[in-house]
């Protein structure tokens, strides 16, 4: 059922306080394919305008997103509002980084929905996986504040991925997040989850502040069932104007990979769920898996708007 938006918990998503581990977070999730950068700039450079200077990298975490970026622009602003995660982000960033200091990274403790960046002096925003945790409406207004006219805001979330060819394999890795589903409760989650099952169709883009919205599906079988892990759904606002793609096969969000990586990506979402309380369906998916490795394909969107004067 379809529900109206609510509002995010006063409490941070995504924290260590949740059990949030970076290495298994870098171990265990897809990483960002050269083509999902390069969508963002071909939609960025479609614009006759478009300038290649700031970009701002939203809920960044530890920098994965942000470093990819710095290729692109001599100035990227790496933000997020947990603690810990922008000194984190430096680290690898710059300190511990060998590619050529070329780039000018600014870190700051803060969150979407509210910034101490200028307005009109970003180029192109990225808010991958995290948007989820803000009030969205609120965190939309704030990005198009720091964007200059014409310029890119990019909103991104993959999620579960579907064991493919392996029907009782897939019936035990959708068991597992049944449990998953059933724990995560409470304000923050209640306002997030519906979010990620409803692929960022609630976010709205009034028609009088933003141009050119792009909804893009990738390996979704096409449909939003897809993004799915539980019945609670945030109400649809997407718009009869708007462009919605929907691409199949895209073999950069797809993998072979076992039971350890299942068991490893399930540990990288919150709250956490400890593999001795499903062991039973552990010992099902691996029976079911043969200890071969499996096909995974990860359904993916990503959300382009443009911001008019």
């Amino acid at each position: 059922m379809s529900k109206t938006e609510t509002a995010p918990a006063q409490e941070l998503g995504f924290s260590f306080k949740q059990g949030v581990n970076w290495s298994e977070y870098l171990d265990y999730r897809p990483v960002y394919p050269p083509s999902f950068f390069e969508r963002i700039y071909t939609y960025h450079a479609a614009k006759p305008s478009s300038s290649w200077s700031v970009a701002h990298d939203i809920g960044a975490g530890c920098g994965v997103v942000s470093s990819s970026l710095s290729a692109r622009f001599p100035n990227v602003i790496v933000s997020d509002p947990n603690d810990g995660y922008v000194s984190l982000a430096r680290r690898l960033l710059v300190e511990q980084s060998t590619a050529p200091g070329e780039t000018n990274f600014q870190f700051l403790q803060e969150g979407g929905e509210k910034s101490s960046v200028a307005s009109e002096s970003v180029d192109v925003i990225t808010a991958c996986e995290c948007i989820q945790w803000m009030d969205t409406a609120v965190a939309i207004r704030e990005m198009r504040r720091e964007l200059k006219v014409g310029g890119t805001l990019a909103l991104t979330h993959y999620t579960v991925p579907r064991i493919v060819g392996n029907g009782r394999a897939q019936g035990a890795w959708k068991a597992i997040w049944g449990v998953y589903s059933k724990r995560a409760d409470g304000p923050l989650l209640d306002h997030a989850i519906p979010i990620i099952n409803a692929a960022l169709e609630s976010l709205e883009f009034l028609p009088s502040q933003w141009a050119d919205v792009k909804r893009v599906h990738i390996n979704a079988q096409g449909s939003f069932d897809s993004y799915r892990i539980d019945e609670r759904l945030a109400e649809s606002r997407s718009a009869a104007w708007e462009e919605q793609v929907w691409i199949e096969g895209d073999e950069d969000w797809a993998d072979e990979q076992g039971i350890q990586w299942l068991k490893g990506y399930l540990a990288t979402w919150v709250p956490v769920v400890p593999e001795s309380d499903i062991q039973g369906l552990w010992d099902e998916l691996e029976a079911a898996l043969g200890g071969q490795k499996v096909r995974i394909e990860s359904p993916l969107t990503m959300v382009f708007a443009t911001k008019k004067s």
